[in-house]
């Protein structure tokens, strides 16, 4: 009997943690979208608008994930297009000046971005011991890849799909042209603190 209700407690607790699991974006996004309409000073009609094209967007998502008689590559790829038919919808309803002002909020995150990177850098050159050639090689070698991303997403004759897997080769080579740069005990050091890392994630979820 113990068993059985430790089963059932087990099988409840996996299913809270998916069911959480698969909130967790939802509400993000429910969140961004949110904050993006009080800083754009969105009008009631503008509200209004995007609300409708919010719930005809989740409704055509739910319909696509029920579908049976698709591959999962068709499933990813129509994904893919209706999240660039919804951002140039939602896109579509702002002014002049709201999308002046959201161009300057993406210039300041992408400033945040590279502040974020730069201290990571500087942390990962105090933590594996980084000679300055070897910083200078990945600081070339990171923003090498970054406008070949950038070129990738620009890229109007692949479709998302193409453009996913180009960027996931691209990570990948990253991945293994640090292992160049990187001496053996170095590789080790970085392999434990990217476990560490993986470890604390799973902890704190």
């Amino acid at each position: 009997m113990k068993k059985i209700l430790l089963l059932a407690l087990a099988v409840v607790t996996i299913v809270a943690v998916q069911a959480q699991e698969k909130r967790i974006p939802k509400e993000r996004k429910e969140l961004r979208d949110k904050m993006l309409t009080e800083k754009l000073k969105f009008s009631e009609e503008q509200k209004q608008k995007a609300k409708t094209l919010n719930e005809d967007y989740r409704k055509k998502m739910t319909e696509l994930r029920k579908k049976e008689d698709i591959t999962v590559k068709d499933s990813r790829n129509q994904m893919m297009e209706l999240n660039k038919k919804h951002r140039e919808e939602m896109r579509g309803l702002l002014s002049k000046d709201q999308k002046e002002q959201l161009e300057k909020m993406k210039l300041e995150r992408k400033k945040m971005t590279e502040i974020d990177n730069n201290a990571r850098m500087e942390k990962m050159k105090l933590k594996l011991d980084l000679n300055s050639e070897q910083m200078e090689k990945m600081k070339k070698q990171r923003s090498e890849m970054l406008e070949k991303m950038k070129a990738l997403r620009e890229n109007k004759s692949l479709d998302e799909m193409k453009k996913r897997e180009e960027m996931k080769a691209l990570l990948q080579k990253r991945k293994e042209n640090m292992k160049s740069i990187l001496t053996e005990e170095q590789q080790k050091k970085m392999e434990e603190q990217r476990k560490h890392l993986k470890h604390k994630r799973k902890v704190l979820s």
